[in-house]
């Protein structure tokens, strides 16, 4: 069984959606929802359902959210042998979403993760570097970021997560293998405007010129935009509507992994990102 590490987030998500249109500065009826999340969580979640051997590299407090990040890992045979356990609480999300299902803002606490200090990932480094793929994220410091850019010789997947922790890379994108931000993200960390698709070609450019061989930026309903030295395009996408964006994101990204993994095309990883970007992983198990 092939074996990939994922270093980044696991965190508690709460999130709420109102029943129509959202009135700023007031409380909207809707529902709210509390579970297990993060983007290095999620993503390794649908690998194993994939048949991989995930290693998820995180950190999380020994309190109540702790055991249900453990629980979640375990009942989908995600491994947390390498994860550092501290007094600190884990990890949490809010999100407040439209009436669409697309985020009117989040606030992430993320702040347990500076515990994977480069000394703390240090003696991993060999089991990392013997691994498929290495996915990295931005919740994780500019510390652990560069070192992990720096010193992991498997091909590195970096998620920017949100344009507050997309620079925590540096200067060290030329390290990375391949990227999947939003076109927010790719705008922030490209210097480019990413509101149209000429932006969006024009930011791809500029990640294909540090070095990086795929990118797939997110476009929201627009689609996915995949390009590499040989191409590029767009797949239009139509999100389920039981499916939140995020979990959509997320299983996007396991599938364009798995196909990177495989040797599909940058253009077949991004056909994978779209089935997968629509399928509930209940379902998918």
């Amino acid at each position: 069984m092939d074996n990939i590490f994922i270093v980044g987030g696991a965190a508690i998500d709460i999130t709420g959606k109102p029943e129509s249109i959202c009135r700023e500065r007031d409380s909207n009826l809707g529902s709210v929802r509390i579970r297990v999340g993060g983007v290095g969580h999620n993503i390794a979640k649908r690998l194993t359902s994939l048949d991989y051997h995930v290693e998820l590299v995180t950190a999380i407090g020994s309190g109540f959210h702790g055991k249900m990040v453990r629980e979640s890992c375990e009942n989908s045979n995600v491994s947390l042998k390498y994860t550092y356990v501290g007094t600190e609480h884990t990890g949490t999300y809010i999100g407040v979403f439209d009436e669409d299902g697309d985020m009117l803002v989040g606030i992430s606490d993320m702040a347990v993760l500076d515990n994977l200090t480069p000394k703390y990932l240090s003696p991993l480094l060999p089991m990392i570097n013997e691994s498929r793929m290495c996915v990295i994220d931005g919740n994780l410091s500019p510390q652990a970021l560069q070192y992990l850019c720096d010193n992991v010789t498997a091909p590195l997947f970096y998620d920017p997560v949100s344009c507050a922790k997309s620079r925590r890379i540096g200067d060290r994108l030329n390290k990375c293998y391949a990227i999947k931000p939003s076109r927010l993200e790719a705008g922030f960390l490209s210097g480019k405007s990413c509101d149209t698709l000429r932006g969006i070609y024009r930011a791809s450019d500029w990640f294909l010129d540090q070095g990086i061989e795929r990118v797939f930026i997110t476009l929201g309903d627009e689609g996915l935009y995949w390009a590499d030295k040989n191409g590029n395009g767009v797949i239009s996408i139509g999100y389920d509507e039981t499916l939140d964006v995020s979990d959509g994101r997320d299983a996007m990204g396991a599938a364009i992994i798995d196909g990177c993994i495989r040797g599909c095309s940058t253009e077949a990883c991004a056909h994978l990102g779209h089935d997968a970007s629509t399928i509930r992983l209940d379902k998918a198990e």
